[in-house]
């Protein structure tokens, strides 16, 4: 039976448990990795093959992830961050922007079709895993993204989106970023109303980069568990969560 681990909680597992004791046998970890799903929830790379060209299928020094280090790092899964910067595009280009990220990440595993295909469900990551390739999935950094509108928030669905983050390092008009002044205290009506949306159509809420009402509110709007895809305990990490 596979069994699915995210990244960050295997590797809490690998360095904190006993797998790394003298007494385990040498053989005993490669097992562990074999069997295991290990899913990394959040990587940055599609801008960079958008803007750089960067591929996939080439080993770089650089930008996170390619083929080969997932090969290596033997990941079975990973999520995709789209995110586009504010203060680099005007509001008219955001769902451009967006559309063009994902398209760009969408070009490059139907080039690698022995390496990657694309997923949008559980299933589908456990039957690519299965047939030794990695799955490759969308989540959206940045409720902006979506442009207010909720259409747009099923349009990204139905292209594969599989998570939202409500915030990215700004506040938006429905959200607050745990790195800009609050606007709404939390969030608005109309982000619990995209709140509620997210969770009918099937869509993870994520709560990296919101403030702590915002977070709050998203679990007490939300009717599904949220997800930090990329955070760390404030107990061991305090930084970027000003009052």
């Amino acid at each position: 039976m596979t069994r699915m681990v995210l990244a960050p909680v295997l590797i809490h597992f690998l360095l904190g448990g006993a797998l790394l004791a003298p007494s385990s046998p040498p053989q005993r970890l490669p097992n562990l990795l074999r069997d295991l799903l290990i899913i990394d929830t959040h990587i940055d790379t599609p801008g960079y093959i958008l803007d750089e060209g960067y591929q996939l299928a080439e080993e770089h020094p650089y930008y996170q992830l390619d083929i080969p280090r997932l090969r290596r790092g033997r990941v079975g899964a990973v999520f995709f961050g789209i995110f586009v910067e504010p203060q680099d595009f005007p509001p008219p280009l955001w769902v451009t922007r967006t559309l063009e990220c994902i398209d760009a990440l969408q070009e490059q595993v139907l080039r690698n079709p022995q390496d990657m295909e694309m997923a949008s469900t559980a299933e589908d990551i456990v039957r690519i895993h299965q047939t030794g390739k990695v799955a490759a999935l969308l989540g959206l950094e940045g409720g902006q993204l979506i442009s207010d509108s909720l259409p747009v928030l099923r349009d990204y669905y139905r292209l594969g989106v599989r998570y939202m983050t409500l915030t990215h390092f700004k506040s938006n008009d429905w959200a607050d970023s745990s790195t800009d002044q609050a606007v709404h205290n939390g969030l608005s009506p109309l982000g619990r109303d995209i709140v509620r949306e997210m969770n009918r159509l099937g869509m993870m809420v994520d709560i990296s980069h919101v403030s702590d009402k915002t977070f709050y509110d998203a679990l007490e709007a939300s009717r599904a568990p949220v997800i930090a895809s990329h955070s760390s305990m404030r107990a061991l990490c305090n930084h970027c969560c000003p009052k």
